[in-house]
């Protein structure tokens, strides 16, 4: 009699495991499938436009950057014109080089003096 049970409660057991293992199964099934999903390349495209959205920073610095390289190719453009010589091609692309460093430091010291005006409460405030 104590045979049948011991039958029983290890039964019972085998069939709480397979319960168990069974729904372990099926997370892991959902994870694999979430996994899959966020490696597609549309996804990962989405997800990488929705962080640039709420990024601040990397906006002002693609701005900077922007601005920088706009600037030192025009004031190339300005420089060589249509055609021009060997000589006024290579100080032209020096110049742009500069120009370009210029505006995007000029950029970055204006975006850093306004964070910190952002943080330093005004006289009015502080009275």
């Amino acid at each position: 009699m104590k045979r049948i049970d011991e039958n029983q409660l290890l039964d019972e057991k085998i069939r709480l495991l397979e319960i168990k293992r069974n729904q372990d199964f099926e997370v892991l099934r959902n994870q694999f499938n979430d996994t899959v999903d966020s490696l597609k390349p549309v996804n990962i495209v989405k997800e990488t436009i929705a962080d640039f959205k709420k990024s601040k920073e990397i906006k002002s610095s693609l701005l900077e950057t922007t601005l920088g390289i706009a600037g030192g190719y025009l004031t190339r453009k300005m420089m060589i014109g249509k055609s021009a010589g060997t000589l006024k091609k290579i100080s032209a692309t020096i110049v742009q080089y500069l120009v370009s460093n210029f505006i995007t430091n000029k950029a970055e010291q204006i975006t850093s003096k306004e964070k910190e005006d952002k943080l330093e409460p005004s006289p009015i405030q502080q009275n």
